[in-house]
């Protein structure tokens, strides 16, 4: 019965792992906070506003635009961890991410 439950538990843990992505963190304060993927489309939560090193973006999937730019999605954090704005796409190149 207790191999059964540590199977079942396995099961269950093993895709909610999978699905985390990197967090990443911005190459300079000039990276943008937007709101689809385009680069002009800032997210209003962010128009005149700039991330710090010590932000984070914890990515959930990438995206492309018609041009070939990179993308990644996920949830903005701030420099206490706190959870700053959900769903927002940055420019890839702008954005440094762990292994």
């Amino acid at each position: 019965m207790t191999k059964m439950a540590l199977i079942l538990c396995g099961l269950l843990l093993a895709p909610a792992a999978a699905m985390a992505g990197p967090t990443c963190s911005p190459s300079d304060d000039s990276a943008r906070i937007l709101a689809a993927a385009s680069p002009t489309a800032i997210h209003r939560a962010w128009q005149g506003k700039h991330v710090g090193y010590g932000w984070s973006l914890q990515v959930e999937r990438s995206a492309h635009d018609a041009a070939g730019t990179e993308y990644y999605v996920g949830d903005l954090y701030d420099t206490n961890g706190q959870l700053s704005t959900r769903k927002v796409f940055v420019i890839e190149s702008e954005w440094d991410c762990g292994p």
